[in-house]
């Protein structure tokens, strides 16, 4: 093993001792939010989960079983996925408590999952998104969700996104009674919750990949700002850019090749790419899901 990839494993044993704390710290905050906090504590249970898989699978077969770290990539990539997935979920729930400790420590997981997956080679796609003429007037950040659909980039409020879950192609079912964007339905922890395709509308093809994920959303809290138990739809995207908090930007009107305007509501010019905001107005109502509810409950 030359020097390189020492550094690399001492980097991989790191990892685990710093998901130990995460856990432990975790499981503190959970403490502290009694009865609210049985989600941190389910994802401090998560962490320790997967601390044991990452050191079976990749610390323990590159230091005793000779295993290259060509031969790990794979493993690294999909496990790096998965506790990136875990961190958005984390962070959420982090989000709905506003326990800001433990959000801090959730964002710490979305660092690690990163870095799983960057520790071979560092992409060069992933995109900065500072701001290029913040608004010096609103020096609160926000907490949003940065999500890549085709080759846009879209932000959504946290306080709109429910949950963030792995989706395949065997999940994803027509839905033949589906107006407008209804495209598909999906049952998701016994719910059946239509599915919007933004994809078709923007002449891009659903690849199904590691990184695609199916975001649920809350239409209660997009119309009305609050949440409402039944009105729930799905959002097909290929890849979780960022969550966490962005510092405001100047709205701006400008959309990308491509792009329907009356989706976008507005814009932030960030340094590497345009941030684009949501227009639901144009996208999806209350009606929609309320027939899709009503279709369904008769079949």
């Amino acid at each position: 093993m030359n020097q390189i990839e020492e550094r690399k494993l001492w980097r991989l044993e790191n990892i685990i001792n710093v998901l130990s704390y995460l856990a432990i710290e975790l499981n503190i905050a959970s403490a502290e939010a009694k009865q609210f906090g049985r989600g941190l504590n389910a994802v401090s249970i998560e962490i320790r989960k997967f601390m044991m898989v990452f050191e079976r699978d990749v610390f323990n077969r590159i230091k005793f079983e000779n295993a290259s770290f060509s031969e790990a990539e794979p493993r690294m990539n999909e496990l790096g996925s998965m506790l990136r997935l875990l961190a958005v979920n984390a962070l959420l729930e982090s989000k709905r408590l506003n326990h800001s400790k433990a959000y801090i420590l959730c964002d710490e997981l979305r660092k690690i999952g990163e870095s799983i997956q960057n520790m071979l080679e560092v992409p060069k796609d992933r995109k900065n998104l500072t701001m290029l003429n913040p608004d010096k007037a609103f020096a609160e950040p926000l907490p949003y969700v940065v999500m890549k659909i085709g080759r846009t980039y879209w932000a959504e409020s946290m306080n709109s996104i429910m949950e963030a879950v792995n989706i395949t192609d065997d999940m994803l079912k027509d839905y033949p009674f589906g107006s407008g964007k209804m495209r598909h339905h999906v049952l998701v922890r016994g719910i059946k919750m239509p599915v919007i395709n933004l994809h078709s509308e923007l002449k891009e093809k659903i690849t199904i990949g590691k990184e695609s994920r199916m975001i649920i959303m809350n239409l209660g809290h997009i119309l009305y700002g609050h949440t409402s138990s039944d009105l729930f739809f799905g959002m097909i995207v290929d890849e979780i850019e960022y969550c966490g908090f962005l510092q405001k930007g100047v709205q701006e009107f400008a959309v990308e090749d491509g792009v329907p305007v009356d989706y976008v509501r507005y814009t932030w010019s960030a340094k590497d790419t345009l941030l684009m905001f949501f227009n639901w107005d144009n996208i999806i109502n209350e009606r929609e899901i309320r027939d899709y509810l009503q279709i369904e409950n008769k079949v």
